[in-house]
């Protein structure tokens, strides 16, 4: 009877250990901030700017467009983007950030940029891109997260 309450509690504590690790979920993408310092040159009023994380696969999984407004040169806004649905840390991690700019006219914009993610187990990715150049001639760039 003692072999069979032992082999009982082995199996049932092997239950345990095997499914709850088949049931722990890997944390989400929560919110994305994306803070830009004009450096030199400024964006101008009309010039708008489209922001997108996307995976490495290319799936956009969050996003904000149609930013506009004049950003004076040494001047930061910050861009928060919506998510969309429960992209993975694993998923995004290896994925990319890609901005547009959408300019009215002649307009070049100089940068540097502070990408931060924020995960569902309050972990996060902070990624900075300096020496950035937009314009009308060269509008989108896209950036490795890793």
């Amino acid at each position: 009877m003692k072999m069979k309450t032992i082999l009982y509690c082995l199996a049932l504590g092997a239950f345990v250990v095997f499914t709850s690790a088949a049931f722990a979920q890997e944390p989400t993408l929560s919110s994305v901030e994306v803070k830009f310092d004009t450096t030199t040159d400024n964006k101008d009023q009309k010039t708008t700017l489209d922001v997108y994380v996307k995976t490495s696969d290319g799936h956009e999984v969050a996003k904000s467009e149609g930013n506009e407004g004049h950003w004076n040169n040494n001047s930061s806004h910050t861009v928060t983007l919506e998510v969309e649905g429960n992209p993975t840390k694993e998923e995004v991690s290896n994925g990319s950030v890609s901005l547009t700019i959408h300019p009215q006219r002649r307009d070049q914009w100089a940068f540097n940029y502070k990408t931060t993610l924020k995960f569902s187990d309050h972990s996060f990715i902070t990624k900075e891109y300096d020496g950035c150049v937009l314009n009308q001639h060269d509008p989108t760039r896209t950036d490795s997260i890793k």
